[in-house]
């Protein structure tokens, strides 16, 4: 993968400063695990500018009733209460191996914020964000999903 990042200084010499703002680019290997190694150093690039891409916003087409989604929320509450923290273990109870990956991070989960769940056969596809407070930072950190989820007998569990 090519990474392009900026960095900002404020150059100061004497009684005058001006801010200064350059791009750098580097190429990252990502391998089968998900590992990241950095495999050039950064080069001299010029600034990027934001594309006009709107993405596309997922909406519910009605294939889920109230029912099943009141028992989907509630799966999800309790499934993100305990993901920050959870161990690759006790992940399995909730995820097939591989879908999530353990954070190992002390987040107290908020909300679910704007669920959308659309069936599909026996599965049913959730795109939704998830709102947490970092307790190092004590800053609000949103992450976005998109989930496939099953039910086994009683239970949800994510699938994909």
């Amino acid at each position: 993968y090519q990474v392009t990042y900026t960095v900002e200084q404020r150059i100061t010499a004497g009684e005058s400063s001006k801010n200064v703002r350059s791009a750098y680019q580097v190429t990252v290997y990502v391998d089968g695990s998900g590992n990241l190694t950095i495999i050039q150093n950064p080069t001299i690039t010029s600034v990027p500018v934001k594309s006009g891409y709107t993405p596309k916003a997922v909406q519910s087409d009605g294939t889920v009733d109230s029912i099943t989604t009141e028992d989907i929320n509630e799966f999800l509450t309790t499934f993100f209460k305990l993901y920050p923290t959870a161990t690759a273990k006790e992940l399995t109870y909730y995820v097939n191996e591989g879908v999530l990956k353990p954070v190992g991070k002390e987040y107290i989960f908020s909300e679910l914020v704007n669920p959308v769940y659309n069936r599909n056969g026996n599965q049913v596809t959730a795109s939704l964000a998830v709102k947490y407070l970092d307790k190092q930072t004590m800053t609000t950190q949103v992450s976005q999903f998109d989930l496939v989820l099953e039910k086994n007998g009683e239970n949800w569990k994510i699938v994909g």
